[in-house]
């Protein structure tokens, strides 16, 4: 082609890319360091199975749109290999020569090397193909469906459309080398105006490029040659302006993408940072209090809107979504990109960054989450929003003492007594006079230590749920012991409203507490209890094995301990509600089912938005201590789903929103028809207060909300039916 010409296109456009790229990672290199490089055989196991698998793009609430995403990457990747042969073309007449005319000389002495290369050849032509598939279906998508999702931008339609401009120079270019190899053997004179089309003009390993080969072939030589070099050109500078709009906007993800999924945490989503309070690591103020992968993590976000989905705050209208805040820390960091490399303010002159709330957020916004973790579970490239959010509560709560003030009498309570209510902790144990339990301590060898949790031992409601969580141990030979009035709260709240302090003190005193008991193994009843024990205690020395509470019921089940015999009212209908901090943080998804589907005499009906895709209750993230003063309710919301569920299994002909249909999502939150009957089961004391309130909001008397241990302790054969009966010997029960 033209040396002079590929050599000025590329050294202009990488050196604009340099200039521009400089800016965003000085800015990376200024945020807080971080180890992302420990366990890689894991990260290179996600970054194949997640990154160049793309595994999360056809999660099945979004199939179509991922799958038509895929062929777009793919094409990216099958092409990343071509533009480098059209650039070494740019340059080298040989290489123009050999690479386009399969029939030279040089080919002849590598034949495998010719076989790979037209191997090569289909799948280029293929998955380029399918990626102009993938432009048409996208935009139809924003053009015609509008997604609730998507947001609206010329600049979707100006990527969509270098994309579609890349595949299709590329099949002029390669059409334009079929006419004249086509002349060439049919012995047509160069000038002549138009080449006879042929059968033997379409080969098999360019297939799609035949085609536009046979369309040129009236043009005639001349015009293809220059449809062709045209084409050629077009091509090498889509691909420089590509290159140089990448780190202007969202589809800066195809350069971070890929490493944001290296960089991932390698633990589970419920587990937060623990600072190090002794350096004063307090919390996020500014922009360079955010880690280097926070900063990747705003750059990768492609603003797909998988987070809204059935994000609980965006859903009922709260000041939250993941996607505007992602969009509003980037554009922040890119405008002042000077203001956090060297200290330079807009005006020139050094001064202190300002506080992230106030500047690029609203603390309302910061407030709002309920940390349920759909953003992260649904996000393709592992953005991790949550423990962001929890790091400026830190600063608010820790350094500014700035938050809701209805939280302040919890922070209170968790102090002076050891629980959010602020109850008394000589009433710890008064859900349990009657029951004789043993105390961990007495002298006997127990296997387990029941931690029965704030709400277990002070909430009414809850107060069943223990009761009936020692009917079924006793009675299936549990060997369990609690700690009475010494067991204090295990700081879940505190610490995701932000009073890290608290939270500290709280679980370094129960673990040096349990370890010096002996404690190795615990079972709770609350998934707040559960997650932080199983995956936030080790930190500090607590390695327990932990037991939910419908973990322990189902082996119970399965290994023949129990017997549930006890019919409730024949063909009952029920539906059951995923707590977060079980399923989504903890993906405990299948147990509770099992126990539900073995208690006879029930019909279990799934909600739409169940397991991963399940609906928060609106506790979460501390948020069962605040109000809620903007938007729905998220419990209304949600008991609306689950009344819709109860009343379309009673009655089919009831509408029920279509979940396929993307323009609004949580629809089946909005059922404000009376209707709806039977019972609605928990597993979480957060869940089941929420859940009731809504209830009780919304006039729905015929549903019941019922914790699965209740369900199971009704339907169970026993042979103490007060359950008073003394310790039982030590049993084994495994974990799930």
């Amino acid at each position: 082609m033209n040396p002079i010409i590929t050599g000025l296109l590329l050294a202009g456009a990488v050196s604009l890319f340099i200039i521009t790229m400089s800016g965003r990672v000085g800015v990376l290199l200024a945020m807080k360091k971080e180890n992302r490089l420990d366990h890689i055989p894991y990260r290179v196991a996600q970054l194949v199975r997640f990154g160049l698998g793309q595994k999360r793009m056809v999660d099945p609430e979004e199939f179509t749109p991922g799958l038509f995403h895929i062929f777009i990457y793919a094409a990216f990747m099958v092409l990343a290999v071509r533009t480098i042969m059209l650039f070494v073309m740019g340059f080298s007449s040989t290489a123009l020569d050999v690479l386009t005319d399969l029939s030279h000389p040089a080919w002849d002495v590598a034949p495998p090397l010719l076989g790979l290369y037209k191997v090569y050849l289909l799948v280029k032509d293929i998955v380029a193909a399918l990626a102009l598939a993938g432009v048409a279906y996208f935009v139809w998508t924003r053009w015609k469906v509008k997604p609730d999702r998507m947001s609206q931008s010329w600049e979707a339609y100006l990527i969509l459309g270098f994309i579609a401009g890349l595949m299709i120079t590329e099949f002029m270019f390669g059409g334009s080398h079929m006419v004249a190899a086509h002349a060439a053997a049919q012995q047509v004179p160069v000038g002549a105006t138009q080449v006879p089309a042929a059968p033997s003009a379409m080969v098999w390993w360019e297939p799609v490029t035949s085609l536009m080969g046979l369309a040129m072939m009236p043009l005639g030589v001349t015009a293809s040659h220059v449809l062709g070099v045209v084409g050629f050109f077009i091509h090498l500078t889509i691909i420089l302006a590509f290159l140089n709009f990448l780190p202007l906007g969202k589809h800066f993800h195809i350069i971070t993408g890929l490493p944001n999924v290296f960089f991932q945490r390698t633990h589970s989503t419920g587990k937060l940072p623990t600072p190090n309070l002794e350096k004063e690591e307090f919390g996020t103020a500014t922009v360079k209090d955010l880690t280097w992968k926070n900063g990747l993590d705003l750059y990768s976000c492609t603003e797909c809107g998988r987070c809204q989905t059935h994000c609980p705050t965006y859903i009922t209208g709260k000041p939250l979504t993941h996607k505007a805040v992602n969009q509003d820390l980037k554009h922040w960091l890119w405008d002042n990109e000077r203001w956090v490399e060297e200290g330079y303010g807009p005006n020139g002159v050094k001064e202190p960054l300002p506080e992230i709330i106030g500047s690029a957020l609203k603390a309302e916004t910061v407030w709002a989450c309920t940390s349920c973790g759909w953003c992260e579970q649904a996000c393709p490239v592992f953005i991790e929003n949550v423990p962001r959010l929890i790091d400026m509560r830190r600063y608010q709560v820790q350094v500014k003492a700035e938050f809701p003030p209805e939280i302040q009498r919890v922070f209170e309570g968790m102090e002076r007594q050891g629980n959010p209510w602020g109850l008394g902790q000589d009433r710890r144990d008064e859900w349990a006079e009657d029951l004789a339990l043993p105390t961990w301590g007495d002298g006997g060898e127990y296997e387990y230590l029941f931690f029965v949790g704030c709400a277990g031992s002070y909430d009414d409601k809850q107060k069943k749920v223990s009761r009936a969580l020692v009917k079924i141990m006793r009675e299936a030979g549990v060997s369990f012991a609690t700690l009475s009035k010494q067991e204090m709260c295990n700081g879940d709240s505190a610490r995701r409203m932000g009073n890290e302090y608290l939270y500290q003190t709280l679980a370094k005193t129960n673990v040096e507490s349990w370890n010096a008991m002996g404690v190795k193994a615990v079972i709770t009843q609350c998934p707040h209890c559960f997650n932080t024990i199983k995956n936030e205690y080790p930190e500090f020395g607590g390695e327990y094995r932990v037991i939910n509470h419908t973990q322990l019921i189902n082996e119970l089940l399965k290994d023949k301990r129990i017997k549930l015999s006890s019919v409730m009212n024949a063909g009952t209908k029920l539906t059951y509600h995923d707590p977060c901090y079980l399923g989504r943080h903890n993906g405990v998804y299948d147990a509770p089912r099992e126990v539900l589907k073995s208690i006879p005499g029930l019909e279990v009906v799934e909600m739409q938005r169940s397991q991963r895709e399940g609906f928060c209750c609106g506790a979460g993230g501390g948020r069962m201590w605040m109000e809620e003063h903007i938007g729905t309710r998220i419990n209304h919301n949600r008991m609306n789903e689950a009344a819709l569920t109860l009343k379309h299994a009673e009655d089919p002909n009831t509408p029920y929103p279509d979940a396929a249909d993307k323009k609004k999502p949580g629809m089946v939150g909005d059922y404000k028809e009376p209707g709806g009957k039977g019972i609605v089961a928990v597993a979480c004391p957060f869940c089941s207060t929420m859940l009731n309130d809504a209830k009780n909001d919304t006039g729905r008397e015929q549903i019941q909300i019922k914790d699965i241990t209740e369900l199971v302790a009704d339907s169970m054969e026993t042979s103490n039916k007060g359950g008073t009966v003394s310790p039982s010997p030590v049993v084994s029960a495994k974990p799930e």
